[in-house]
């Protein structure tokens, strides 16, 4: 078979991926169909499984036509382990086996479909007025389908109830009471953390196909930095380069607590969720440097039987709220931690701290919100370490 003329689009516009300069198919794939030319009926790929070839432009080789398989069925449920066809007509010279594990999908129809997963950058500055609070309101509403709940006023009993509306509450009453500012004292600055954190995990990941899956999972810790902890995760590391993936959608949707970051083409870690809060304010304990070593190494090891050579993963730690300070000791800890006793936990991937704050901007009431994502790789685990960080 002579090889047709090389072009990476055809007369009639459509893209070649592959161009089938051989007699036989260009893939066997793992499937129980066939695809053949659309013009002439020539074999282009043998136990064909339509799922597998997504938007894949094949150009064949008796007669040039490009036959183009279908785009993804349903974009809210993509395959996670992809090769990516780019659109250079390469030509394929014998019989490629395709991977079980992976799909072949074209740069034109993964930039599509991952514009509906990566997450968006909404404005990072809120003016705490009775605006925004009562925007915060309707946004529970409409997202939950509830009204938010009545919460003791006291942050020690409000927050762990429900700690959206405690702050939201608590917010409504600073506001009416007069001047304030949004870094006075200490409840204020968790309440302005929470709605602000809040709106932002909803401008975030609210046009994501398993968002019901995410407000299922941060409602049921009442919104609060533990509950939005990793969705922050999420956000950080998909800004960093990474792949994520959430739970599948279902009509009526499992609280998603989690996510899977891509290490390689076919291969997932779980990251797994501690809510590492012994040391958390307005209620948790004082902490010192030794202290905060000694509950590293202790969540370390308690998540052994989640984390292990056979069940890899990343540990996310979430400290909630804490005072100037806290973040360094807690890196330098978990630093100590995984370096000391990393060898012990081959299956660790890394252990991450994530946590919501604020900076105070001029205005009183103006603050801009802040995330911090510090994976700390362990550098005798056994898998792929693939995790790109901010340096």
């Amino acid at each position: 078979m002579s090889e047709p003329a090389r072009s990476d689009q055809a007369e009639d516009g459509a893209v070649v991926h592959f161009i089938q300069a051989f007699d036989g198919p260009v893939f066997q794939g793992v499937g129980q169909g066939v695809l053949e030319c659309a013009a002439c009926g020539n074999r282009l790929i043998d136990a064909y499984d339509p799922a597998y070839f997504i938007d894949i432009g094949l150009q064949c080789g008796r007669c040039a036509a490009v036959t183009t398989t279908l785009r993804l069925a349903d974009p809210a449920r993509p395959p996670f382990a992809v090769i990516i066809a780019e659109p250079v007509a390469e030509s394929r010279r014998f019989t490629a086996t395709l991977n079980p594990s992976a799909f072949i999908i074209s740069r034109a129809e993964i930039d599509r479909v991952a514009a509906l997963f990566q997450p968006r950058t909404p404005d990072w500055r809120y003016q705490i007025t009775a605006t925004l609070l009562e925007e915060a309101v309707a946004t529970h509403r409409r997202i939950t389908g509830r009204d938010l709940p009545s919460i003791p006023a006291d942050p020690a009993r409000g927050l762990p109830q429900h700690a959206l509306a405690w702050a939201i509450a608590h917010l409504q009453a600073r506001v009416a009471a007069g001047p304030w500012r949004a870094d006075d004292g200490i409840p204020t600055p968790i309440a302005v953390v929470t709605v602000a954190g809040f709106l932002h995990f909803v401008g975030a990941w609210s046009h994501h196909p398993g968002f019901p899956a995410m407000v299922a999972g941060a409602a049921s810790r009442g919104f609060s930095s533990h509950g939005l902890a990793p969705f922050v995760a999420a956000y950080c590391a998909a800004m960093m380069g990474n792949r994520v993936s959430f739970p599948a959608r279902t009509e009526a949707p499992a609280a998603a607590t989690g996510f899977d970051l891509a290490v390689g083409p076919t291969e997932k870690v779980p990251m797994v969720l501690d809510v590492f809060d012994r040391f958390e304010v307005p209620f948790g304990q004082p902490w010192t440097p030794a202290a905060l070593r000694t509950a590293v190494a202790e969540r370390v090891a308690a998540t052994a039987g989640r984390i292990n050579p056979r069940h890899h993963g990343l540990l996310l730690l979430s400290p909630g709220p804490a005072l100037l300070g806290f973040d360094e000791a807690l890196i330098a800890a978990i630093q100590d931690v995984v370096q000391g006793q990393g060898r012990r936990h081959r299956g660790l991937m890394a252990v991450a701290p994530v946590v919501l704050r604020l900076q105070q901007m001029p205005e009183p009431d103006t603050v801009r919100l802040c995330y911090g994502f510090f994976p700390v790789p362990n550098r005798h685990y056994e898998g792929d370490t693939a995790l790109q960080a901010a340096r």
